[in-house]
């Protein structure tokens, strides 16, 4: 990994996520190693590869940035772990690389400033920062899979549609998640 290419993946990250911080600092550099482990190329569009996220902070837009895969692309997965790990899963070959940012994993933080924290992530090589492991991933169902929608229902309460088998069905109807569970809003009339 050099460190023209990373000036460069850093800069695109910290224009998509808004700013440079040390989240897109150490996340741009942590998609870089896993592209790099997998043996893809940067600036380029894998459509055989699926990242799994376990983070869902800063980190995660970087990993984007660089991987260009995506929510709806359906090659972004977010496992809502908390954890500052990331594994990239080839579909092809069914190889899948687990990185781990192993400074986060630390019982004693080296006290620095954010500026400081950023140029320790530029100029330390990612052997230093991360910890990766082969990994299988066990099952991604086929609704979850890139590519176009494979099945759609109608909710039978709001009548809305729902994509790719996230509907349940109660007494042989299909029902949305949130009409049935519950929502996150509340309509206002």
């Amino acid at each position: 990994m050099n460190q023209k290419d990373y000036e460069e993946q850093l800069a695109k990250a910290g224009e998509f996520h808004g700013e440079i911080c040390g989240g897109i600092a150490i996340g741009t550099k942590l998609a870089m190693y896993g592209m790099e482990l997998m043996g893809m190329e940067l600036n380029t569009r894998h459509k055989n590869l699926i990242v799994f996220l376990e983070i869902d902070r800063c980190m995660a837009d970087a990993v984007q940035s660089v991987t260009k895969c995506s929510m709806g692309k359906r090659s972004l997965k977010q496992m809502y772990y908390g954890k500052f790990a990331v594994t990239f899963y080839d579909m092809d070959t069914g190889e899948a690389i687990r990185v781990c940012d192993a400074d986060a994993n630390k019982k004693e933080k080296i006290k620095e400033t954010r500026d400081e924290m950023i140029e320790r992530f530029k100029t330390t090589p990612p052997e230093e920062l991360f910890t990766y492991e082969k990994v299988k991933i066990l099952d991604i169902p086929e609704p979850q899979l890139p590519g176009s929608a494979h099945s759609t229902e109608i909710c039978h309460v709001c009548g809305e549609k729902v994509t790719d088998g996230r509907h349940l069905v109660r007494n042989g109807k299909a029902i949305c998640k949130s009409c049935a569970e519950g929502s996150y809003y509340q309509i206002i009339e």
